[in-house]
C-alpha cells in the first residue's frame, strides 16, 4: 500500500496535463484518470484480472490473550503425580507380593504402600479433571504428549492460546477455525474446544483457540483484538493482490482499467487480510483489471491534475 505522502508532482512533467481527465464520481470520492497506451508503457504499468473466489463466511467476535502459566503450572503437577503414583504402584505391588509369601513384610506396611498409591492415584484424579473443569474438555481430551508439547510452544512463543467470544455464543457450536487480527494482517488459530470461564458482557461461554506459527509471539497475554469465527456458509468474492492497493483518506483504494486508456479508482469496502492478498467481497468483481505495478504514480497525477483543475 502507498501513502498520499509518497505522491510526487515531478512524475506530472513526463505528460501534457491536457492528456490527463480526472473526474470525481458524486458523492463517492472515486476519480478517473485517462492514460494513452504510450504513457502507461512510460509509467510501466501492469495490470491483472480479478478471479472470483468462495471463502467460508464469518461471524464477528472478540479475542483475548490467555495466560499460559496456570496451565504450565497444572500440567507441571500432573506430571509429579503421576510420577509418583508410578512409584507408590510398584511399591504397592512389591510390598503385597512379599507379604503373601511371608518374605518380611508386614501387614501393617503392606496396608501403608497400599494406601499410598491408592491417594497418589486420587491425586493423579483430581489434576485431570482440574484441566476440564479450568481449560475446558478440548484440553483434558489431550494426551499427556499433545499437553506438554502445547506447554513447550507456549514458553517458546510458537503458540498462543486464546478465548473468543461472540454475542450470545453466535457461531461457536461447531466452530473450527478462528481468524485473529494482528496489527494490518490476520492470524489462522484453531478451535481446541469450549471454554469454563464465561464473557459476561458478551453472554458467551467462548471457545479456546490455539495460534501457532511466527505471529504467535505477538500476542502478549491480556492483548485483545477482533476475532472471525468461520462457518459453514460460502461467500463470493474476489482476492486483490496487496500491490494493488493505495491507501488514501483512510481508506483503501485500487485502480480499475474500466476502458483501453481509464483507469478509475475504487473504494475497496472491507478487505479481509489472506495471505494471497485481500479477500473483497462487495464493490469489485470476478474480471476486473486493476493496476498492480504503477500504482503510485498514478496516484501522483490524478492528484496533481485534479490539484491543477
Amino acid at each position: 500500500m502507498t501513502d498520499r505522502r509518497r505522491v510526487s508532482k515531478s512524475l506530472l512533467s513526463a505528460f501534457a496535463l491536457t492528456s490527463l481527465v480526472c473526474l470525481v464520481a458524486p458523492g463517492a470520492g472515486a476519480a478517473m484518470v485517462r492514460l494513452s497506451t504510450s504513457e502507461q508503457s512510460h509509467l510501466g504499468l501492469r495490470t491483472v484480472r480479478l478471479a472470483g473466489v468462495n471463502r467460508s463466511g464469518e461471524i464477528d467476535g472478540f479475542a483475548k490473550v490467555l495466560d499460559p502459566g496456570p496451565l504450565a503450572q497444572l500440567v507441571s503437577d500432573l506430571q509429579t503425580a503421576q510420577a509418583s503414583l508410578a512409584a507408590s504402584g510398584a511399591e504397592a505391588a512389591r510390598a503385597k507380593s512379599l507379604h503373601a509369601r511371608d518374605l518380611g513384610v508386614s501387614t501393617k506396611d503392606t496396608e501403608t504402600a497400599v494406601a499410598q498409591a491408592k491417594s497418589d492415584a486420587s491425586r493423579v484424579t483430581q489434576l485431570r479433571r482440574r484441566l476440564g473443569l479450568e481449560w475446558g474438555p478440548g484440553v483434558a481430551r489431550m494426551s499427556d504428549t499433545e499437553r506438554s508439547h502445547l506447554v513447550d510452544q507456549l514458553a517458546n512463543g510458537r503458540a498462543a492460546l486464546v478465548h473468543v467470544d461472540t454475542h450470545n455464543n453466535t457461531g461457536q457450536a461447531g466452530a473450527k477455525r478462528v481468524r485473529i487480527d494482528v496489527g494490518t494482517d490476520s492470524v489462522a488459530g484453531v478451535v481446541i474446544g469450549a471454554a469454563r470461564a464465561a464473557e459476561p458482557r458478551l453472554q458467551s461461554s467462548g471457545l479456546i483457540v490455539k495460534v501457532t506459527g511466527p505471529s504467535a509471539i505477538l500476542l502478549s497475554i491480556g492483548l485483545t483484538q477482533s476475532a472471525h469465527i468461520e462457518t459453514q456458509d460460502p461467500q463470493a468474492g474476489v482476492i486483490v493482490p496487496r500491490a494493488a492497493l493505495i491507501r488514501y483518506q483512510g481508506s483503501d483504494w485500487t485502480y480499475v482499467k474500466t476502458g483501453n486508456d481509464r483507469f478509475e479508482r475504487k473504494l475497496v469496502l472491507d478487505p479481509v487480510p489472506e495471505d494471497r492478498g485481500f479477500f473483497v467481497s462487495r464493490g469489485l468483481k470476478a474480471g476486473d483489471e486493476v493496476i498492480v505495478d504503477g500504482v503510485s504514480a498514478v496516484f501522483a497525477i490524478e492528484q496533481t491534475a485534479a490539484g491543477a483543475h
